[in-house]
């Protein structure tokens, strides 16, 4: 008994350690301490006060778009919008329209004049999201908006000057597709004028436990569950999984782990099945 209830202390004083060090390594909504987050976070308090374009680059689910909404929210147009437009899911006869929009009557359907989404962040930024996935021809009307700052709706005769901020991201290597003509040389210089990479969750170990304790809070919360921690041996088998899915495949793992928890803490069998099954995992 006094065995178990030194145990139950540890485990509480391990976790007051872990909500401090949160609160201590939280920076505009993300999460680390380790140095290339540090730097991280360095990068992104120098360049807020001043871009005009940048280029966030990393593998998928990185958090490229945590590091757009942190430039915007430390930038002088905190209190102007940040709109997103995900180029991987407009298609390239919708794009035009969805993103500099239409005056009535310029196409059949076009029954009132809609705004696209570079004027709706006028005086704002502009996250162009998976800017890699666009087609040349559409890569074309972004240089223009980086060059020009205007848009000219589908049907106008004349263009409306904006004042955009843009920030694109991508998971590709846009060098290379530069390389292969697969991504417009002009268009890649105009934007990668200032680039920040999205650090993988290989790179940072060292933020690993601060991001498991943050996805089991707020998931604790949400499920109105009462979890204090994760086992030993789940952190182990947690910290010798490859992440290739990086925070986002983390965040989902939690998730999963604290809805089927029926105790206090979580263990391995919370966890998915393949997790176990992965190359890294310790037998």
């Amino acid at each position: 008994m006094e065995r178990a209830l030194e145990v139950a202390r540890e485990r509480r004083r391990a976790a007051k350690v872990e909500e401090d060090l949160l609160d201590a390594y939280q920076f505009s909504g993300m999460i680390g301490r380790s140095p290339v987050m540090l730097e991280l976070f360095s990068r992104v308090r120098r360049i807020a006060p001043h871009f005009r374009t940048v280029l966030v680059h990393g593998p998928t689910g990185s958090g490229k778009e945590l590091i757009a909404r942190s430039l915007h929210r430390d930038s002088p147009v905190a209190k102007r919008p940040f709109v997103v437009c995900n180029c991987a899911a407009i298609t390239e006869t919708l794009f035009e329209s969805e993103l500099f929009g239409y005056n009535k009557g310029a196409f059949t359907g076009a029954m009132q004049n809609k705004i696209g989404l570079a004027e709706r962040a006028n005086e704002g930024v502009l996250f162009l999201d998976e800017i890699g996935e666009l087609p040349l021809s559409m890569q074309a009307k972004i240089l223009r908006l980086l060059q020009n700052q205007e848009v000219q709706r589908v049907g106008s005769t004349a263009p409306t000057v904006v004042d955009v901020r843009v920030i694109a991201a991508t998971n590709r290597d846009l060098r290379q597709m530069v390389a292969e003509g697969r991504f417009r040389e002009d268009l890649f210089y105009r934007i990668s004028m200032v680039e920040i990479v999205a650090p993988s969750l290989r790179e940072r170990p060292e933020d690993l436990r601060l991001l498991q304790q943050y996805f089991l809070d707020s998931f604790c919360k949400q499920f109105g569950k009462n979890i204090s921690g994760i086992t030993r041996r789940a952190q182990k088998l947690l910290s010798d999984y490859p992440w290739p899915g990086n925070v986002r495949e983390l965040e989902g793992m939690i998730a999963n782990a604290c809805m089927m928890a029926t105790g206090p803490i979580l263990d391995i069998s919370d966890f998915p099945a393949h997790l176990l099954e992965s190359p890294g995992a310790s037998r």
